[in-house]
């Protein structure tokens, strides 16, 4: 099971990747996924989304890369769907990785209900100020998630 929800961590943040490039340069991207009683989340945030300049990027990028550890700056989870945190990555990118600046974020969740989660809220918008994020829904669909309505649904 452990490599199941690695493998698919990984297509996510794959996805996340390409779907990221398809868009709107220093777009930042949520994906979650439902695996059984799994829940995967992963964020994907360039630096032009953070900051306009590179040296204030890699400061506020430091920052939030530490912020980032504590899973509540970025979702919020129903309590009724009894999550648990198993697992979680914060990877910082620097301009010389091949996918530029930024950070990518992974968790793996384990729920006793994961069926009672039918939208998960981004409070990654009190971290971030930006009117709107991309979300992919897996294998649902993609969606924009906006900061007056901060939820991404399953």
């Amino acid at each position: 099971m452990k490599r199941l929800i690695t493998s698919v961590i990984a297509l996510l943040l794959c996805c996340n990747t390409s779907w990221a490039q398809s868009g709107v340069a220093g777009r930042i991207t949520v994906t979650a996924a439902r695996i059984g009683a799994n829940l995967l989340l992963t964020a994907e945030i360039p630096a032009a989304a953070v900051a306009g300049s590179a040296s204030a990027a890699n400061s506020r990028l430091q920052t939030l890369a530490i912020a980032l550890r504590d899973v509540s700056s970025v979702f919020a989870l129903p309590e009724d769907a009894g999550c648990k945190l198993n697992e979680g990555e914060v990877i910082r990118h620097f301009s010389d990785s091949g996918s530029g600046p930024g950070i990518s974020a992974g968790w793996e969740f384990i729920c006793a209900d994961a069926a009672a989660i039918d939208a998960i809220g981004i409070t990654l918008f009190s971290e971030i100020p930006v009117e709107s994020m991309d979300g992919f829904a897996f294998p649902d669909g993609q969606q924009v998630i906006f900061a007056i309505n901060p939820a991404l649904k399953l």
